[in-house]
């Protein structure tokens, strides 16, 4: 079968549904899971999905795909992401499958993968392509089942989590799965809850479930101020990752409540590994250095961040989209319900307000995640073309993952997005006039690529 190469992505198989996802492709994914699964001396996997309205028949599909191996399918229903995770760590099998477009619009879907409590990445993911190109697969009759683990993952959080004094909390879901344990945990931690758009709706009617742009957080930021709340947290649709507001409605970057967790997570735990992606502060290295950890760096992406944890046993990780990993105490997945609570936890602990708290961190001038949108097939030249282009006197160059470009005074980074068609930006710098300078380097050298290109801040 001949199939887009453009879904199967750097940590997940990803697109539009019937378009890209046709239903004879997502039979056949179900078809090559389940024989990488046989293969592996396995026979069984957890299947779960999230509130998107094509989630249930993507997820017949799939199944029907799996059992025709002779694999069986324990369903776990409609989830977020980390109870999938989750169930492969406390139930029977550690394999798992999460039917979810995560925090793209509402016509994506697609298949996050966890074999032997491994999330896959690159050639697994290219691996899984080659296998239904060539309709290599095995055949058999498998049993279909259903197991909710709910109660279970309450309980793990209940003898992890240590409140000293409950706060006022908003919490906006944006419709994602998150909706369905989020306000029933938060509610327990938390000394009151207001909750926002708490309701499954694959529609996401108020606002796009992405935490990680600025406008998703606008409802967030006037419940905070109109309640006069200590913090406010958002989840994305399928509710692996976290936005934060503090008490004064300022949006709390990731790279800076993760400097707050590293900083309390080292107390315990020194000269610990601490890991996180390319388009996190500099900042947060000193923190991490300052508090007697190590930082490590390493490449965007939840399945490379689990990995790199993995290998370095790094007690913490996390990136600037709002994946937080817990590895103290916890599973090391991505959980924007657990990384919330955690964060509770720590601010429940301290006298001052939580703005307070999060300016004892400082913050230098930066931006937020920059996207511009490039054809799928184009934005890998463009970074690759770049990294050869661009190399101003005076700069480091760092090529984790993309081109960043970074002196004593400010750092820049351009890479090829994994999700999305489009390019991630992101600057920082110690003045406005740094910060100008390091963007319209990037610009410049962006547009004598390609004059396509639209720049707006």
């Amino acid at each position: 079968m001949k199939v887009n190469s453009e879904i199967f992505r750097a940590y997940d198989i990803r697109g539009t549904f019937k378009d890209q996802l046709s239903q004879e492709l997502i039979f056949k994914v179900g078809q090559a899971i389940g024989s990488k699964v046989l293969l592996a001396n396995s026979n069984k996997i957890y299947v779960g999905r999230d509130g998107r309205n094509s989630g249930e028949e993507i997820s017949n599909l799939f199944i029907k795909g799996v059992l025709s191996t002779g694999c069986d399918v324990i369903y776990i229903g409609l989830v977020h992401t980390p109870l999938l995770y989750f169930a492969t760590f406390e139930g029977e099998t550690k394999n798992g499958v999460m039917i979810t477009g995560s925090h793209n619009p509402k016509e994506y879907n697609g298949f996050k993968i966890v074999l032997n409590n491994i999330s896959l990445k690159a050639e697994e993911i290219q691996d899984i392509k080659l296998k239904i190109e060539e309709e290599n697969f095995i055949t058999g009759n498998g049993k279909l089942s259903e197991e909710s683990f709910d109660k279970a993952y309450e309980n793990a959080i209940a003898s992890k989590i240590e409140i000293k004094n409950k706060i006022k909390v908003v919490l906006d879901c944006g419709n994602g799965s998150g909706s369905i344990l989020g306000p029933k945990v938060l509610k327990t931690y938390s000394s009151e809850l207001t909750e926002l758009f708490c309701e499954v709706d694959g529609d996401f009617p108020n606002h796009h479930p992405d935490p990680s742009e600025p406008s998703n957080l606008a409802h967030l930021i006037k419940a905070v101020k109109d309640k006069n709340a200590d913090i406010g947290i958002a989840l994305d649709g399928d509710g692996d990752r976290l936005g934060v507001v503090d008490s004064e409605g300022k949006i709390i970057f990731p790279d800076r409540y993760l400097a707050l967790m590293a900083s309390e997570i080292l107390k315990k735990n020194k000269s610990r590994k601490i890991v996180y992606d390319i388009k996190c502060s500099n900042q947060l290295g000193e923190v991490i250095k300052e508090n007697n950890g190590i930082p490590i760096m390493t490449k965007t992406g939840h399945s490379y961040i689990k990995s790199e944890i993995s290998k370095s046993n790094a007690i913490l990780g996390g990136e600037m989209s709002g994946h937080i990993f817990y590895n103290d105490n916890w599973y090391g997945f991505d959980d924007g319900i657990f990384a919330a609570l955690k964060l509770l936890e720590i601010l429940s602990s301290k006298e001052s307000t939580t703005h307070e708290v999060f300016n004892k961190f400082t913050q230098l001038f930066n931006t937020p995640e920059i996207k511009i949108a490039v054809e799928d097939d184009e934005k890998f030249e463009i970074v690759e073309q770049l990294k050869v282009k661009l190399k101003p006197e005076g700069y480091n160059s760092i090529l984790i993952d993309g081109l960043r470009l970074e002196n004593k005074d400010c750092w820049g980074l351009v890479r090829a997005s994994n999700t999305t068609p489009s390019l991630i930006l992101r600057f920082e710098a110690n003045t406005e006039q740094k910060l100008m300078e390091i963007q319209e380097l990037f610009q410049k050298t962006l547009l004598e690529i390609s004059t396509n290109l639209k720049f707006l801040n």
